[in-house]
């Protein structure tokens, strides 16, 4: 065996070694929950209180509920991103309850005091909970916008495939996890490696809901590329925008809330 042949085995084991660490290790680089407690203190003065829904594998999730302010109005139901808990989206929503918009910010498991483990298929549990929650409060689907937030954009699409809902927005959206692991490792065979691939493309036009699509040009975690693609391949009525200096987590730092609750009025 030659010196080159052993450096090119040796370079070889160690490119596996760490395909087989990135496999094994992928749910802790794809959920980074917060763990903290749900003061008090994130929704102080907003007319939020904690409520719990139960899921269909037994879990009580501790997430934050308010009421629309009277029959005619919509309710907003959040599936936030991967990081941080739903404290840290209250005041990013309080414009919505000050127009008087019912609000569920749903806390996953394994977030905040949640018990479990982040899986894909354990989101969609805790969504449908959080949809019959609603269910219970004489809220309909017609009357729910379903809001997904970066990696909430994947249950909000499967939920608006298989109801009708007032509208539906995706904020940062992606065409899948796998294409967005491919583009932020694309030294590894990332695509094939994905667990849990959250497909929007796949499913985007088979949505019964106004679509509306928020994705910041300069977004260095989920690029507009993605956005833009879910869009193109997303059914009418539909509408996007695309906010020139915004990232991936300041969308809100360029008046979004306006056109939102403008987008919402037109449907």
């Amino acid at each position: 065996m030659t010196k080159i042949t052993s450096i090119m085995i040796y370079v070889i084991g160690i490119y596996l070694i760490i395909i087989f660490i990135m496999f094994i290790f992928q749910r802790y680089l794809l959920y980074l929950p917060s763990k903290q407690k749900l003061d008090t203190s994130y929704y102080a003065n907003t007319g939020l209180k904690k409520v719990e829904l139960k899921t269909s594998d037994g879990l009580f999730l501790k997430s934050l509920f308010k009421k629309p302010s009277n029959n005619e109005q919509n309710t907003i139901l959040v599936f936030h991103g991967n990081a941080g808990h739903i404290g840290h989206r209250v005041e990013k929503f309080r414009p919505f309850l000050e127009e008087g918009y019912g609000l569920l910010l749903v806390e996953y498991r394994g977030y905040g005091e949640n018990s479990g483990k982040p899986t894909e298929s354990g989101f969609y549990k805790d969504g449908q909970a959080a949809l019959d929650f609603l269910s219970k409060q004489n809220i309909s689907k017609p009357k729910t916008i379903l809001y997904g937030e970066s990696l909430g954009c994947g249950l909000a699409t499967k939920f608006s495939t298989e109801d009708i809902f007032k509208a539906t927005i995706l904020e940062a959206p992606y065409t899948s996890i796998a294409d967005v692991a491919m583009r932020q490792y694309w030294y590894l065979p990332a695509k094939w490696l994905v667990l849990d691939r959250y497909d929007i493309l796949g499913i985007i036009k088979n949505i019964k809901s106004p679509l509306l699509v928020i994705h910041g040009e300069k977004d260095k975690v989920i690029s507009i590329e993605f956005g833009k693609k879910v869009f193109n391949f997303a059914p009418k009525p539909k509408e996007a925008f695309y906010i020139t200096n915004a990232g991936h987590n300041d969308l809100y730092e360029f008046n979004i809330y306006k056109k939102v609750i403008s987008f919402l009025r037109q449907h």
